[in-house]
């Protein structure tokens, strides 16, 4: 949107800004905005790069093609875990590189409690 638009959008009352300024969203609250929106679009592009049609997808998934479409069309009455199942299902893949994902995140958590654990034994000498 460019200045012109902005201000005549404005000018008429508009409230204009990011979903996060319109919606009052904190910042945990509009980054999952922003995920949800992202995995609508994540669901077709794994569906078709692995040349799935909406209905195969659906019969992987145990689901409705009417269902996967509200998926990659970021149906707000969605869920997140219906997103996620079908990234898993399109993709068999998808599970493996989550796990990597969740375990780059738990490494600083793991050696966190290492270095606590090994702080209080040298603590008792």
């Amino acid at each position: 949107m460019n200045k012109a638009q902005k201000a005549r959008f404005e000018k008429a009352g508009w409230k204009v800004g990011t979903v996060a300024d319109v919606l009052g969203l904190n910042a945990a609250e509009a980054a999952l905005v922003e995920a949800k929106l992202s995995l609508g679009d994540v669901v077709r592009t794994v569906r078709q790069r692995m040349h799935l049609s909406q209905a195969g997808l659906a019969k992987l998934m145990g689901s409705s093609q009417s269902r996967v479409a509200k998926v990659e069309n970021r149906d707000p009455e969605i869920s997140l875990d219906l997103q996620m199942k079908a990234i898993f299902a399109a993709d068999p893949r998808a599970r493996r590189d989550f796990q990597g994902l969740i375990k780059k995140w738990s490494v600083g958590r793991q050696a966190a409690k290492v270095v606590v654990a090994t702080g209080g034994v040298r603590g008792r000498r």
